[in-house]
């Protein structure tokens, strides 16, 4: 099974390093980090690549709104080189109670982010950008040794960025999607995308919490725990609505329910795990990026366990 591991890690470098070295051995296609209000992901992944030496590394991903798109490519391309080329580059435009905080309106997301794209795949590919648009003007060129082309990855949850993905990216990655929603939605849109540029359709990375308990009451506590953020955010709540996981917005306010532990969360004993785990990947997946969580009495000792099982479906 082709998988890669988002860490919940957001305090220290350290421990990232740790991570990544225990992701490494165990088999993981990739070892991705997110943005959060810690640790910068890409200057950590650079400190974890002096530590690693075959594990792709990978961001999961970077809000564009805050960080110039010369910026977000010369830092890129510096990690690639640190990295032996190790590095998929995961963009995105976050969400407005989100940026709020940072004092950014983040309007237009859309065209903000094709611009944004346009602009790094440039400097990426060619080495040199002349781009004048709504958003951005940006003429310049970018030379790091050994930095090359890179994957550029867009996360993508509703159909507009999805086809912008096709389009523009070299993957999409949409976080806490069900199923279905995977196979109706996200897919087709990124492969409309693909057809409008007349390129081939890039893969689809579906992000997911995975836990190893066939226990739904615990599943479900964890989940109110640590993915409570999600319900608060419109974004995710909308695509919930669209997934029929929620009668209407409002809904989302009465915290996490079973439905959604069973149509986000990957879980179960080690057996219902790899058949849900597969069934992202047969509703159009090409890869998965599980957000493992250890559950239970004994988290640490739950936590091992998982990734003992995801380590066999790695090699089977």
């Amino acid at each position: 099974m082709r998988l890669s591991v988002i860490w919940p890690e957001t305090r220290s470098v350290a421990n990232a390093v740790s991570l990544a070295q225990r992701s490494e051995a165990i088999g993981f296609r990739g070892f991705f980090l997110g943005s959060a209000f810690g640790i910068e992901p890409i200057t950590t992944l650079a400190v974890v690549a002096q530590h690693t030496e075959r594990i792709g590394l990978g961001t999961s991903v970077v809000p564009t709104w805050p960080r110039h798109p010369f910026v977000a490519a010369q830092q890129a391309a510096t990690l690639n080189a640190a990295s032996g080329g190790r590095f998929r580059l995961g963009l995105g435009p976050s969400h407005p109670p989100v940026m709020s905080m940072y004092g950014i309106a983040s309007e237009q997301p859309v065209g903000h982010t094709r611009e944004y794209l346009t602009i790094v795949r440039a400097l990426l590919t060619d080495g040199s950008v002349k781009f004048r648009g709504d958003h951005f003007s940006v003429f310049g060129f970018l030379d790091v040794e050994q930095g090359a082309s890179l994957p550029v990855l867009l996360g993508a949850l509703r159909p507009r960025l999805c086809a912008l993905a096709g389009e523009l990216a070299d993957g999409a990655i949409p976080w806490l999607v069900p199923v279905d929603y995977l196979a109706g939605t996200v897919v087709p849109a990124v492969t409309r995308g693909a057809s409008v540029a007349g390129r081939p359709v890039p893969p689809v990375l579906a992000s997911l919490p995975c836990v190893l308990s066939h226990d739904r009451d615990s599943v479900l506590e964890l989940a109110s725990r640590e993915l409570a953020i999600y319900l608060g955010v419109p974004t995710y709540v909308d695509v919930f609505v669209r997934a029929g996981l929620l009668p209407d917005h409002a809904a989302a306010e009465q915290g996490w329910t079973p439905e959604l532990v069973d149509a986000l969360v990957a879980w179960g004993d080690a057996d219902v795990l790899a058949t849900r785990l597969q069934g992202w990947l047969d509703a159009g997946a090409d890869e998965l990026i599980v957000s493992p969580f250890g559950c239970g009495s004994d988290p640490a000792a739950n936590l091992d366990e998982l990734l003992g099982v995801l380590g066999e479906l790695i090699r089977s």
